[in-house]
């Protein structure tokens, strides 16, 4: 039986992040993937946003994921030629009640290291002459880019990764874990499990139960994108941050997304009335929507964990399974802190890097379509139900 140093379950933002950190390392790292190609489930599906976690609870595992990734992924992205711009964000307060929690907000984002600048209506006027606010709150740092073209050129730094190979048991004996699909069985000293919607089936042990999210995601004109210049949010509620309106990397402005819990993991179908809803929300921070053309549109599916999300723990049954799970919406903006987490995880375990001088990505072509599109090619959308 072929022997990996470490197998990782899922090519998606996780999974690729955890096999370039392993790489680079100088792990022999063997990536398995259910789907027909890399990031197929939920990292496809986010809005390509990189998050600062300015409104992230302070000292949670979810923060300090996100601001290692703050501390990583400029350089790395340049490395790689990983497409982004930076044109930051603006929370945008509708009424008075939500401008008196924007210094909170500010102060939460000030506990967590982040740059902020609170707003009058004046001053977010003079950044945003089109949005509708009495108020906001400016935070710099917050970036754009494609997830596909993340996964895959993470992915091109040394991995061996295999397509339609869908796990059906994690099991281990001697010391070491193997790992068997219906395509046949490959050994290991670790597996890391980054299965997204699937990480529950994997760990297969019923400590923890993954179930999805729905979140549709409206597209307007190409060109459209060129009508805000920052990010839009809106004041977050206790359950969601909210409808965005945001530009994207293509040109296109979007707004959502929506969020829907479904017991269904393989509907990916975005519905009618929720991209209506989402339509009309984002109005409500940026009026020009409601004159728009919607050209396209998409629905992305989150794990929800539970118990709890951010679930980074060794199994209880299995020594050498890693459950890296329930990640949630913010796998795009935390990745790469979360790689890093899980290789200090290794190390506790046994796990002796091999650092290489340096890693030599494959050349790859430059993007041909957005990450959305590929989706609903993959998926098989044409259109909302």
């Amino acid at each position: 039986m072929e022997h990996f140093d470490v197998v990782v379950v899922g090519a998606g933002l996780v999974g690729a992040a955890v096999a370039h950190d392993l790489s680079a390392c100088g792990a022999r790292t063997l990536v398995v993937e259910a789907g027909p190609e890399p990031a197929a489930g939920a990292s496809r599906s986010n809005s390509g946003i990189l998050h600062t976690g300015f409104d992230s609870t302070p000292g949670s595992l979810e923060t300090e994921m996100i601001l290692e990734q703050g501390r990583r992924w400029p350089d790395l992205f340049r490395e790689l030629g990983i497409p982004f711009r930076v044109p930051g964000a603006l929370l945008l307060a509708t009424n008075e009640e939500q401008c008196s929690q924007l210094p909170s907000l500010a102060e939460n984002a000030r506990k967590n290291g982040v740059p902020t600048r609170l707003l009058d209506e004046a001053g977010t006027r003079e950044l945003e002459p089109n949005a509708r606010s009495v108020g906001g709150l400016l935070v710099p740092g917050e970036a754009i880019t494609d997830p596909f073209e993340v996964v895959r050129r993470l992915l091109s730094t040394g991995t061996h990764l295999r397509l339609g190979w869908r796990v059906n048991e994690v099991v281990h004996k001697d010391g070491a874990a193997t790992v068997r699909s219906d395509a046949g069985s490959v050994s290991a000293s670790y597996v890391v499990n980054c299965a997204g919607l699937y990480g529950d089936e994997v760990a297969g042990d019923g400590s923890f139960r993954i179930s999805a999210r729905r979140g549709e995601f409206a597209v307007f004109d190409q060109g459209s994108a060129a009508l805000v210049r920052h990010i839009l949010l809106p004041v977050p509620d206790k359950r969601t941050k909210g409808v965005l309106v945001f530009p994207t990397i293509y040109g296109h402005l979007c707004a959502g997304p929506s969020a829907v819990d479904q017991d269904d993991k393989e509907d990916w179908r975005p519905r009618r009335n929720e991209l209506e809803a989402v339509r009309a929300q984002a109005a409500a921070i940026f009026p020009e929507v409601a004159r728009l053309e919607t050209v396209d549109s998409w629905a992305g599916l989150r794990p929800v964990g539970h118990p709890h999300n951010y679930i980074v723990e060794w199994s209880g049954h299995n020594p050498w399974l890693l459950n890296v799970a329930a990640i949630r919406s913010t796998g795009l903006s935390a990745c790469l802190g979360i790689s890093r987490y899980v290789m200090g995880m290794l190390v506790e375990r046994g796990f002796t890097p091999r650092p290489v001088d340096t890693l030599q990505p494959a050349i790859l072509d430059e993007a041909t379509m957005p990450w959305w599109q590929r989706l609903n090619v993959l998926r098989g959308v044409n259109g909302p139900c």
